[in-house]
């Protein structure tokens, strides 16, 4: 497979969420793990600039956090240059992107969510391609990937876990899911091109 932007590594990784705006001057509440807040924390220290995204439009600022205050279950986040309500109010919902360098790296066994993004799906009793990760949010019970098949463009869903998804190899941009197990083999077949 030829390289495309598919195959790399996001730069920026999501760490955090701003929540929403708190008090009159410019601060946000923040939401991510303690891990992530002491980063957080070192980044504002260092002015290492992050990276603010929008998920409803995808628009992205580049900015340095003035500081990081609070505890892990209250923490609070100020950006530089933002000073009142209505501007931090703005920021509602961005997600806190860091430089991937700046991350300590995952052990063999884990990934970064985003890392899952991008990379081909394939069918694990056959080792056929059948579509990419468009997708990949990080619930409560575990990962669900959405993928989009490669013929028809439909959307299928897959837990990453267990039996469901076989292999997992970020480096090489590769995931095999159980399409039986998963009860996809209709949506698979339906997705295959039709014999001239």
């Amino acid at each position: 497979m030829s390289a495309s932007e598919s195959d790399e590594l996001p730069a920026v990784l999501a760490v955090a969420t701003l929540i929403k705006a708190h008090g009159v001057k410019g601060e946000l509440k923040i939401r991510a793990t303690s891990e992530h807040l002491a980063i957080l924390r070192e980044v504002a220290e260092e002015a290492v600039p992050v990276t603010l995204r929008i998920p409803t439009t995808g628009d992205e600022y580049e900015v340095t956090l003035a500081h990081v205050r609070g505890h892990d279950s209250a923490a609070i986040v100020r950006i530089d240059g933002v000073d009142d309500r209505t501007a931090a109010d703005e920021f509602r919902g961005a997600e806190v992107c860091v430089p991937r360098d700046i991350l300590p790296e995952p052990d063999p066994d884990e990934y970064y969510v985003a890392d899952l993004e991008g990379c081909r799906i394939h069918d694990a009793a056959s080792g056929k391609p059948i579509g990419t990760v468009t997708r990949a949010d990080s619930l409560p019970a575990n990962i669900v990937l959405t993928i989009t098949l490669d013929a028809t463009k439909k959307l299928i869903y897959a837990p990453l876990a267990g039996d469901a998804v076989p292999l997992v190899d970020v480096d090489a941009r590769r995931i095999d899911i159980d399409t039986d197990f998963l009860g996809l083999n209709d949506a698979v077949e339906d997705d295959e091109p039709s014999q001239a």
